[in-house]
């Protein structure tokens, strides 16, 4: 632009007023305090591209954001800059679809200013611009038009863009570059320019990677890559021998197959999913909490982004891309079951970015290769990445045991072609209802799993009548893949793998970072209101207390969360008791019971149920302290070392059902103390050297440290009932199925004879899971023929929980789990019940 009689000035004050009209930009961070700017030290713009509509848009930007004008001219020393900003690219020459860089001449001036007044500084603000945040697909003349791509516009695309991108524009000021730092490297004027250029041209190259994706290409030519990827034809030749069918035949099978699986992404349906699901999340939230949204942003910028929610709703797989675009990151491919690929909505889900799997491939080879080139295609060349390692949606509210198939497939594809290094980011999903709550109770008590299909999502239009509540999403501690591979496996980085092959090694590397995954999901829990209020009525027996007990007991989780938080990256919704219950009357989760002795809070049953799915999801919080409390059931004073081995004796069984993040040994040692102190502090345990007892029955700190224990009680019961009836048959009687299947029926009774907990007690994969516990713990072994044996300890453990246990509760478990009357019950059970 010419600065001719100043006319430049006017142009650029008619453009400004131009783009105010057609544009409306968000700009990241919308605090500008988190970019930790230096008022003392003068601030220039970088931009990636020579534009008048991109300087404009800055412009305004940073006058709206209070930060210094960009437009505002600059004096260091001797050298002027008539604007406070200077770009990297221009376009190439006409007709070209290509960038040219530049050799800024205001970063030259700067540059010369720095090394002429060694006491200055300058701090560069990298601006990324993105209109639309559009990937490119060549098949489309629309996007290629009028998208912000790859290429660079020219003059009469770049109008296109502004008049219909406009009104979806995002701005990413990314945190001050010291130029001084760079300058005090070399005293050559031109290399600290081109060095300078070079660092701000590889973060603008990752932004742009991390807001609209790699550069796309058709669907079809991608399938055709997949095709012809040497694993694929090899399968293709395996499985002609095997089926003598014609080439033709397979190879059009494999095509099929990749057609079948393969997302379609669209940024326009992108932009009307994020228009739908905003009307959405408004009809049926009050609204999407986010904590941590940090620890995304910071590792997006180098790293490819795997990410790995936990899976609570079919819900999950549209919250997750809407919170994602809506903070201005791309949305992630998303794998997807095989039966959502309903029609008109599997092709909308398709077009958003998701990837369809099938449950099981195990048997098809070829199926197999096809999918695994297929991920490994979109690994290698970027992008973002969704997947739950819980393998379907969890029934119980609780961390399921992960399913690491996804995971082998992306470490194997990682070894196999590290373009980028992965991140993967655990994310804690906590809903204070969720849509799906009343099948999941009916499956839980044996119904069977209803199939998705249109008439079904017609059918739930009703939901949109009701109310959820809110939605909080937490984003864990990254796990990158290079330190988490160079922690478990030395000499990674020489491997290569086979197509097939699984060598010892790896198995456990992937198991490991499985359990690793699912752990930080749980490290990442949010404890909402109705978390906090569930765990505190479903721990009586009739889900009823006082309105003062419960502001109590309410008040102690907060302080428990406050003064022995369970990890870094928990968090806490609320921190004020009367609140809690407030929300939890105004949404019905509380009934208010009037009485002259003092109001009453319960809920009804229906609404219990679906609160202990709710309880279960943060549950995992309030173990540990759970487990110290209930050591004071029937023992009301015990030494600490005591209490320790009690505890460390324990806690494996508790660690692998609720993936708990502290290491056996120095770490839960030190987390059991912690909490001591804290129960100290709060007046439920009192110390007398190194005894410990809990407060004085009949009082109401002796009723909050009760109130607490219950907290573990049902996982206590389960295990003493397990064990119990394995101890009862005797060794080499039973298979851990048998015993799984046999535990399972009795708990169920035990729950109807008793009132003891709610459906997900008898969950048949808990049970399975303990079981598997004691077998990789060595308390039990399997002999020749496949039957359970086993020892003295695991008697001794027989013995133990029977002491933490009330004599009610121990002896209703044992008049259960006596053998002759329990076969002669089940035998006369009706097969429709028992098969729960």
């Amino acid at each position: 632009m010419s600065p001719w009689l100043g006319l430049d000035r006017l142009l650029f004050l008619l453009i400004r007023a131009f783009m105010r009209l057609c544009t409306r930009a968000t700009a990241l961070p919308a605090d500008p305090e988190e970019l930790q700017l230096d008022p003392n030290k003068p601030v220039v713009y970088v931009m990636r591209d020579r534009s008048v509509a991109d300087a404009a848009v800055v412009h305004q930007a940073t006058r709206k954001q209070k930060l210094s004008a960009a437009n505002s001219s600059l004096s260091l020393g001797k050298q002027h800059l008539r604007r406070s900003y200077f770009y990297l690219y221009k376009r190439g020459v006409t007709g070209t679809r290509q960038r040219d860089a530049l050799v800024p001449p205001r970063l030259r001036k700067l540059v010369r200013a720095l090394h002429d007044n060694p006491d200055l500084d300058v701090q560069l603000v990298p601006v990324s611009v993105f209109w639309g945040r559009q990937p490119e697909k060549e098949n489309s003349l629309w996007r290629i038009l009028f998208s912000d791509t790859w290429a660079p516009p020219g003059f009469i695309k770049k109008f296109l863009i502004i008049l219909t991108q406009g009104r979806d524009l995002y701005l990413q000021f990314s945190p001050p570059v010291s130029l001084r730092v760079l300058a005090d490297q070399s005293d050559d004027v031109d290399q600290v320019v081109r060095k300078t250029s070079r660092v701000l041209r590889v973060h603008f190259r990752r932004q742009q990677e991390a807001a609209i994706g790699p550069d796309l290409s058709h669907r079809r030519t991608l399938t055709n890559d997949i095709i012809q990827s040497p694993a694929v034809r090899q399968a293709i030749q395996e499985e002609i021998t095997s089926s003598e069918d014609k080439e033709e035949k397979v190879t059009a099978r494999a095509r099929g197959y990749a057609l079948e699986i393969a997302a379609d992404y669209s940024h326009t349906v992108i932009r009307a999913l994020e228009l739908f699901l905003n009307w959405l999340w408004n009809r049926l939230y009050d609204g999407i909490r986010l904590y941590n949204l940090d620890n995304l942003t910071q590792v997006a910028r180098d790293h490819e982004v795997i990410y790995v929610p936990c899976h609570r709703s079919h819900i999950d797989y549209l919250l997750l891309s809407f919170v994602v675009y809506r903070n201005g990151l791309v949305p992630p491919h998303i794998a997807a079951g095989i039966n959502l690929n309903l029609p008109v909505v599997g092709t909308i889900l398709r077009r958003g970015g998701a990837f369809f799997m099938r449950r099981s491939f195990r048997d098809n080879p070829l199926y197999a290769a096809v999918f695994y080139e297929y991920l490994h295609t979109i690994t290698a060349r970027g992008f973002s990445i969704e997947y739950f390692i819980e393998g379907g949606r969890s029934r119980s509210g609780r961390m399921l045991q992960p399913r690491t198939g996804m995971l082998a497939m992306t470490l194997r594809s990682f070894l196999r072609d590290a373009r980028k290094p992965i991140a993967f980011v655990p994310v804690y999903v906590g809903y204070e209802k969720v849509i799906e709550g009343g099948s999941y109770i009916g499956e839980l008590h044996g119904k069977k799993k209803k199939k998705e299909s249109i008439f079904g999502l017609l059918k739930s239009a009703k939901v949109l009548r009701s109310h959820f509540g809110q939605v909080h999403v937490n984003f864990g501690e990254p796990i990158k893949l290079v330190d988490f591979l160079d922690d478990h496996r030395e000499g990674w980085r020489g491997e290569t793998l086979d197509a097939q092959e699984s060598p010892d090694w790896f198995k456990q590397t992937v198991n490991a970072l499985g359990q690793e995954v699912a752990t930080r999901i749980n490290a990442a829990a949010v404890a909402n209101p109705v978390n906090l209020i569930s765990l505190a009525l479903l721990a009586t027996p009739k889900h009823t207390m006082d309105l003062q007990q419960l502001r109590q007991q309410l008040q102690l989780y907060i302080t428990l969360l406050n003064e022995a938080p369970y990890s870094d990256t928990a968090c806490l919704a609320d921190t004020d008791a009367d609140a809690l219950i407030d929300y939890g009357l105004k949404h019905e989760f509380l009934l208010r019971v009037s009485h002259p002795l003092g109001d009453l809070v319960t809920t009804d049953p229906a609404t219990a149920l679906q609160m202990a799915y709710v309880r279960n999801n943060s549950l995992h919080l309030f173990v540990l302290p759970g487990l110290i409390c209930s050591l004071f059931f029937n023992a009301r004073s015990l030494t600490q070392s005591t209490l320790q081995r009690m505890v460390a004796l324990l806690y494996p069984f508790f660690r692998n059902e609720y993936f708990l993040h502290w290491q056996e040994g120095d770490e839960l040692t030190n987390a059991v103390n912690r909490i001591i102190g804290m129960l100290e502090a709060q007046g439920l345990v009192e110390r007398d050297g190194d005894c410990l007892h809990g407060a004085p029955i009949h009082t109401v700190a002796s009723d909050m440290l009760a109130h607490l224990g219950q907290t573990v009680m049902p996982s206590l019961e389960r295990y003493y009932l397990t064990i119990r009836l394995l101890v009862q048959y005797g060794g080499g009687r039973l298979e851990a199925e048998q015993l799984a299947e046999l535990a399972s029926r009795t708990t169920q009774r035990l729950s109807l004879l008793y009132e003891f907990n709610s459906p997900e007690f008898f969950d048949k994969v808990v049970l399975r899971t303990f079981i598997q516990q004691l077998l990789d713990t060595g308390l039990v072994w399997k002999d020749e023929a496949g039957m359970l044996q086993f020892g003295d300890h695991l008697r001794a453990l027989d013995d133990e929980a029977r002491r933490i246990l009330s004599t009610d509760v121990s002896q209703a478990i044992q008049r259960v789990t006596r053998v002759p009357e329990l076969e002669r019950a089940l035998a006369e059970e009706p097969h429709s019940q028992t098969s729960a």
